[in-house]
Parts: structure tokens; C-alpha cells; sequence
């Protein structure tokens, strides 16, 4: 099975190199090569789900494309393996091009720029059948200069792709090496602060903290930020998180049931890294203030999240790239980023409308 896992991971390389290169009129042919014709696409706000290839470039490729008509994919990570029975896909990294047209109402630059970028996908028979796309378009609209929240706590800087010994490979799946690697971030995940009975970060140490290296990097989204180390992960996120969140539980994934229910719908381990992701991954009440700079609004949430993982030789964790929607987290709150964007690019653009 490792060498159909490392046929998989390259046919993802082989497919975002193919669509990078196509005419836009071609991108449905091209995408027919490596997806079916009822692939079932789920990509983050405002996206959200897409129903076959035909729908995905008309409401998604192309008009990334015309945004960003040279654009390339270069990917930080690349994971294969199998999961409920299934295999998968992973990577996350980096759409970069310039930024030529307007796209979800951004401005255009006419500079390079940086979307970071995750695909998530199932195959069947060679071919992908349901994908996820991760993206971070708040982090874009800041490139752009037209951020939309408060100042991040974190640090805004790009987030940085692993060292070259990063533990996988393009070629070939280490699945072995990955069930160890896949478990030890498990074991750290259940031993997360639970509910709201859990608000002291140093209750949760005993269960949490060993599995990190004491100089471990968090690579968080826009609107949250990067940090390192503990202290900064539980200054610049946890604990704002903890206070907005009390309530927050993950989504069990029932063990029997369509492919779309809910939970995690991807864990995979290959070498030294491992991705977990879910849509939702977790569901909370907005009760509690500062995260993103924003009041409780007391909406019920559901959080699309998506965690990539690397470990060092000593089996700690010392690298997580995360990935949370947090445009369709905002959309649940009452604030539609991608409608407010055109009004900061373009001042003359007037708020009140008449005829519809």
C-alpha cells in the first residue's frame, strides 16, 4: 500500500501543475483527468459545498485563475494513507502568484501574493471523489492592505514550510512510522481542555503539554496569528479561545453513515507528520469577549478546522499549521468580511442602494 500512497500524493502534484498550466477554457477537461464528475467539493467560506467538477471551475478555479493567472501551488506538505477504509491525501501550502484581477471583492495588486492552501481529498479507483480546500482569505484581504479586525495577537508573518528532513516523503507513504506518529497527536488532542470545566491552563498540562517541544511553533490563521512556545500559545490563543469558547466540545464522528456527517473527516499519519481535520471539527457558544477583538454575540457556532503536524526525532511536537474558517465562523456571528471588503477598497462605493 505504501506505493499506492505515494502514487496518490503525486498524482496531487501532477494535478495542481496541470491546472496552474491549462487555459481557463480547458479547466474542466483537465480536472476530469484526475477527479470524477460527481466529485463532491467542500471549501471553505464562502465557497462551502460545490456538486461536481462542471460547478467547482465555474464557481471556484476559474475565477481563482483570473485572479491569479500565473499562479502555482507550492505545497509545504504531502500525506497519503487511508482512512475509514479509504485512501487520502493531504497537503497544505502555498497558492502564489500575482494577484491580477479582483476576486470575492479583494482588489487586485498587481503584486505577488501568498493564499495559503490546503486540499484534503478521498479517491476512488484513481481518481479523487470528495475534496476539501482550506484557505486563508482573511490573510489575503491583509496582504492587500485591507484587513478587516483588530490588530492579531500572533504574529502576522507567512508561515514557514518545514525543514528539508521533515520526516515524509513526495514518492513514497511511511505508514508504519505514521500509526505512531498519527497516535501521539491523538493522545495530545484527547488530552485538550474539556467543556468549561477546564478553564485553568495548568490543570490541563499533565495531559497536554508533554507532547510539546518547549520550543514548538503554532501557525495560526488570520485573525489569530503565529506564535512559539507555550506561554505564546496560551497567551495569544488558548486563553482567548478558552474565555470566547466555554462550551466548545469536538464532533464525534459516527462510526456508520454518509460520507458528508460530521466530525473528522480525515486523520492520517505519514513518517513524522499527521493531519487532522473536520467539518465541523467542533460546535461552542460565542459567549465570552476578545477573540478576534470581537464582543460575545451568543451565536452557536460550528468550527471547520483543519491541523497539520510535525515531530521531532524525540517524538515531540514541534510544528502545527492550522487552518480554521474563520470567514464562515464570522459569517455565524453577523459579519460578511467579503461584502464590507468592497466598501474599504473603494470609498466611493455607496452603502445604502436603491433598485435591489
Amino acid at each position: 500500500m505504501a506505493e499506492v500512497h505515494g502514487a496518490n500524493k503525486r498524482l496531487l502534484v501532477t494535478m495542481f501543475e496541470a491546472l496552474a498550466s491549462a487555459p481557463r477554457e480547458r479547466l474542466t477537461e483537465v480536472l476530469g483527468q484526475f477527479c470524477h464528475s460527481d466529485c463532491i467539493w467542500d471549501i471553505f467560506h464562502p465557497f462551502n459545498r460545490i456538486e461536481g467538477d462542471e460547478a467547482a471551475v465555474a464557481q471556484f478555479w476559474n475565477p481563482m485563475a483570473t485572479a491569479f493567472p500565473d499562479w502555482e501551488y507550492r505545497p509545504a506538505l504531502l500525506l497519503g494513507g487511508s482512512y475509514e477504509g479509504h485512501p487520502h491525501v493531504s497537503s497544505w501550502g502555498h497558492v502564489m502568484g500575482t494577484l491580477a484581477a479582483p476576486w470575492l471583492n479583494i482588489p487586485a495588486t498587481l503584486q505577488l501574493s501568498f493564499l495559503r492552501f490546503g486540499f484534503d481529498a478521498r479517491l476512488r479507483d484513481g481518481k479523487f471523489e470528495r475534496v476539501h480546500i482550506l484557505l486563508d482569505l482573511l490573510d489575503l484581504m491583509r496582504q492587500v492592505g485591507h484587513y478587516p479586525l483588530r490588530t492579531m495577537p500572533g504574529t502576522v508573518e507567512q508561515w514557514p514550510f518545514p525543514p528539508g528532513d521533515a520526516g515524509f516523503s513526495l514518492d513514497a507513504s511511511d505508514g508504519e512510522r505514521g500509526a505512531r506518529t498519527l497516535a501521539i497527536i491523538l493522545e495530545m488532542q484527547y488530552g485538550l481542555p474539556k467543556g468549561s470545566d477546564v478553564i485553568d491552563i495548568e490543570s490541563a498540562r499533565a495531559a497536554h503539554s508533554p507532547h510539546w517541544h518547549d520550543n514548538m511553533n503554532w501557525y495560526g490563521p488570520a485573525g489569530i496569528g503565529s506564535s512559539r512556545g507555550l506561554r505564546g500559545f496560551r497567551d495569544y490563543h488558548g486563553a482567548l479561545f478558552l474565555k470566547a469558547f466555554p462550551d466548545r466540545s469536538g464532533v464525534a464522528r459516527p462510526p456508520e453513515g454518509p460520507p458528508d456527517r460530521p466530525g473528522d473527516y480525515i486523520r492520517l499519519g505519514d513518517g513524522r507528520v499527521a493531519v487532522t481535520a473536520g467539518w465541523p471539527a467542533m460546535r461552542a457558544t460565542h459567549t465570552g469577549g476578545q477573540w478576534l477583538g470581537l464582543p460575545p454575540t451568543g451565536a452557536s457556532l460550528e468550527m471547520r478546522v483543519a491541523d497539520w503536524y510535525r515531530l521531532d526525532r524525540d517524538d515531540r511536537i514541534i510544528d502545527n499549521w492550522v487552518m480554521i474558517d474563520i470567514p464562515h465562523l464570522l459569517d455565524q456571528m453577523g459579519l460578511d468580511i467579503f461584502d464590507d471588503v468592497q466598501f474599504f477598497a473603494d470609498r466611493s462605493i455607496p452603502r445604502l442602494r436603491t433598485g435591489g
